[in-house]
């Protein structure tokens, strides 16, 4: 027999034929399990992620590259600044409005710059927090980019308020080092001038009657006019000392007059040419803006004479909307600047100081066999 009539035959029920159809097989369940996995890791990893950000002692923050509206900040941003996440999110120029009001251009402006560049940025600026108080952050902005377009910007503010304050004490410190140090030139200046050169001066007179007196002897008088001489180069060299230490000139006829005395007074001093160019000075300027300008012009020009290894140089002095930019610059040797902070060359260490104390800005570039340019922007 070939096997059971076909009315033997168990019948195949429609449930089963169902099940079979919809039940899954064993490679459906493995990648429904893989799958379920696969979130599972990712919902892990974003936890961890979003602790690890949270437990950043900064903020991190995320927004759209073109309205720079936030789409996401860390939990941090609450305790630094005590604003609740919700404002940051729902209002649209929460940052912006919320800057300090001294930096909000220039806090947007460079916004608006990384941006354009599509590169990283950092600054520094100040927000006001919602207690009033004033804190610094240090900035660094990245920008997502994808396809060639810039998708959005995710940043990380450092708070560098205590930082900001140490240098602050610093800088105040600084300026009344530099104060007490131009009271004493000024003590020391106002003995040489009045005291030492008064006295050479009256030594130099007696010589010269005595000179007139020893007419006789040729010899006897020749020496005395070389004493006389040689005390008037002396009386000569303390009034520059004087001068140098404390520059009267600039507190009666000002700060241009006293640049163009100076530049004067090295050309003759050390045969060099200087170039002195001003524009649309004030009239009015603050006696501590004058006196940095003045020193740092000082200190500047005689680096030129005695490093450059050229006996020419060009200094400006221009005046635009309230703020004074001076430039010193020569074609002479030139010097590394990695090498001279190194090794804190103290004249280019002063310069620096001095500004600073002052509010200003200053830069210094310099390359070997190039050449040197110090320039400094300060309120006048």
């Amino acid at each position: 027999m070939l096997g059971p009539p076909l009315s033997h035959a168990r019948p195949i029920l429609d449930g089963e034929a169902m099940l079979t159809r919809s039940s899954p097989t064993i490679d459906q369940q493995d990648r429904f399990a893989f799958a379920q996995q696969a979130e599972a890791a990712i919902r892990q990893a974003q936890r961890r992620y979003e602790e690890l950000v949270d437990s950043l002692e900064a903020i991190v923050w995320r927004a759209d590259a073109g309205s720079f509206r936030t789409s996401y900040v860390s939990k941090r941003a609450e305790s630094i600044l005590g604003y609740p996440i919700t404002q940051w999110l729902c209002e649209p120029a929460f940052w912006e409005a919320h800057l300090h009001p001294e930096d909000r251009l220039k806090a947007v402006a460079s916004y608006r710059r990384a941006t354009q560049d599509k590169r990283h940025h950092a600054l520094e600026y100040r927000m006001v927090a919602s207690d009033g108080r004033n804190v610094w952050f240090h900035d660094s902005v990245h920008a997502v980019v994808e396809d060639g377009r810039l998708k959005e910007m995710i940043g990380v503010m450092v708070d560098i308020t205590d930082r900001k304050r140490v240098e602050g004490s610093v800088i105040e410190m600084t300026g009344r080092l530099i104060n007490a140090q131009e009271e004493e030139r000024r003590r020391i200046a106002r003995e040489l001038h009045d005291d030492f050169n008064q006295r050479l001066a009256l030594l130099s007179i007696g010589l010269e009657r005595l000179e007139l007196s020893a007419e006789t002897d040729a010899a006897h008088s020749s020496h005395i006019g070389d004493l006389r001489r040689l005390t008037q180069d002396i009386a000569s060299d303390v009034h520059r000392l004087s001068h140098q230490l404390h520059p009267a000139k600039l507190e009666h006829l000002g700060l241009v007059a006293a640049v163009k005395g100076l530049c004067r007074e090295l050309s003759e001093q050390y045969g060099a040419d200087i170039d002195f160019l001003y524009r649309d000075v004030p009239t009015s300027i603050t006696k501590e803006s004058a006196l940095c300008l003045f020193r740092v012009a000082q200190e500047a020009l005689r680096n030129t004479i005695k490093h450059s290894g050229v006996r020419k140089g060009r200094l400006e002095l221009i005046g635009d909307r309230g703020i004074l930019h001076l430039c010193i610059s020569d074609s002479g040797a030139g010097f590394d600047s990695e090498t001279v902070s190194a090794k804190g060359r103290l004249g280019l260490i002063s310069m620096q100081e001095r500004v600073r104390a002052a509010g200003g800005t200053i830069a210094i570039e310099s390359r070997p066999l190039r050449g040197t340019r110090i320039s400094v922007h300060l309120a006048a």
